[in-house]
């Protein structure tokens, strides 16, 4: 586990396992309500941390199951609310009790933190990212991207429609985040949409064909 960010309002924790799969646990420091962003499998250390929270919610970045590999060991833990794409909700290995509204651009609130739906097909039909706004003037707002976007590119994707799908997704959603976003994916480590933007620059004028998907690097 490692601690990310401490603000006035907030904190957050990473928790890496699985294939480098990170999860992520949300907490309002005056409530401490809580809120769970994917669940890769060994969730061990994840529930342990989430049991000292009072855990109020549970959000799915993509129905790819290397994220939801310790989703019933989870939920067992914490039946709670669950948020996901409903193009991906069919992948849930539970059938959750109530379900939280994902759709583009909503939002909900958990003490003092208030979490906005992003809908960003492209690497699934139902990818979701997750913003947290700033915390005060100056602060970075903290964006869950799941596998869509990554230091150094997009994720991955499985045919040259879906890369186009997922490249509006990100140009036409992300990149219009404030400069100062910090971007948290679902493997390795953060970037943001600063660097984000100028790493494209080095992409958004090469030849493109239909050949043009999979693993793409902006600088490559």
């Amino acid at each position: 586990m490692s601690l990310i960010y401490s603000g006035k309002l907030w904190l957050i924790q990473k928790f890496v396992s699985g294939f480098s799969n990170n999860a992520y646990l949300v907490s309002c420091k005056q409530t401490n309500t809580s809120i769970i962003i994917d669940t890769p499998e060994n969730p061990s250390e994840l529930i342990r941390a989430a049991r000292t929270k009072n855990i109020s919610g549970i959000y799915i970045t993509h129905g790819h199951q290397d994220h939801l590999a310790g989703f019933a060991d989870v939920y067992r833990e914490f039946p709670v609310p669950v948020g996901i794409g409903k193009k991906d909700s069919q992948s849930i290995p539970l059938t959750p009790e109530s379900i939280l509204s994902v759709t583009d651009d909503t939002t909900k609130q958990f003490g003092s933190i208030v979490i906005r739906s992003i809908s960003t097909p492209g690497h699934t039909p139902g990818s979701t990212c997750f913003l947290l706004p700033a915390e005060s003037p100056g602060s970075q707002p903290q964006l869950f991207s799941g596998d869509t976007l990554f230091p150094g590119g997009p994720g991955k994707s499985s045919s040259h429609k879906t890369f186009l799908q997922l490249l509006k997704s990100i140009t036409g959603k992300l990149h219009n985040l404030p400069d100062l976003t910090k971007v948290l994916p679902g493997h390795g480590t953060f970037t943001t949409i600063k660097e984000s933007k100028e790493e494209y620059e080095y992409f958004k004028n090469k030849p493109m064909s239909e050949n043009t998907y999979g693993d793409i690097v902006w600088k490559k």
